[in-house]
Order: C-alpha cells, then structure tokens, then sequence
C-alpha cells in the first residue's frame, strides 16, 4: 500500500482520511455509505443522540448481520451437510443400542 493511494470518506459527519488497498477504493466509499446510511436509519428511529452510541449501535448491526450470514453459509455447507449426516447416523446407533435388551 503506498502513501499516495489515500481516500476521503464521511461518516456521521466526520471526515476520514484512510490508506486503501489498490483497486479498492469503491468498495470502502460503499462500505463508508452503508455505514452512514444505518447510522441515519438509527437517528431517525430511536431516541439515542449520542453520536458515540449510535455508532457503536450500527457497527453490532453489522457485527450481527455479518455472523448471521456466516452461519447461514455454513448451513448451506458440504461440511455441515456431512456433519447433519454423521449425527443423524450417531443418533439412529444410539438408538438401536437404546432399544436392545
């Protein structure tokens, strides 16, 4: 990453000056974008005026968001499709031994 390879971005009014990786430059203004847009959202739609708050608000948002879709890849997963499939079969053993005398 070099020095001049620098951008600009506004969040809740303050300005940010951020080293950026070659070629990234749009994805971190619309990272910056979504940031600002959910900090809005939280303005508008709660009580909290603490600027500090509600930023900390939007980044469990995200932090949330982010471990939710995590967790729903995993789900879709040949891994986890292996795991359901070799607990199933655990399970089905177990009972069998259950039921025997």
């Amino acid at each position: 990453m070099s020095p001049e390879n620098r951008i600009e971005i506004t969040i809740g009014g303050q300005v940010f000056r951020l080293r950026c990786p070659e070629g990234e430059e749009e994805r971190l203004r619309a990272a910056a974008q979504m940031v600002e847009a959910k900090i809005v959202e939280l303005t508008k739609s709660t009580t909290m005026v603490d600027s500090l708050r509600v930023a900390l608000m939007a980044g469990f948002h995200f932090a949330y968001e982010l471990l939710s879709r995590d967790e729903k890849n995993f789900e879709r997963s040949t891994e986890y499709k292996r795991i359901q499939k070799r607990l199933r079969s655990l399970v089905e053993e177990i009972d069998s031994n259950l039921s025997e005398p």
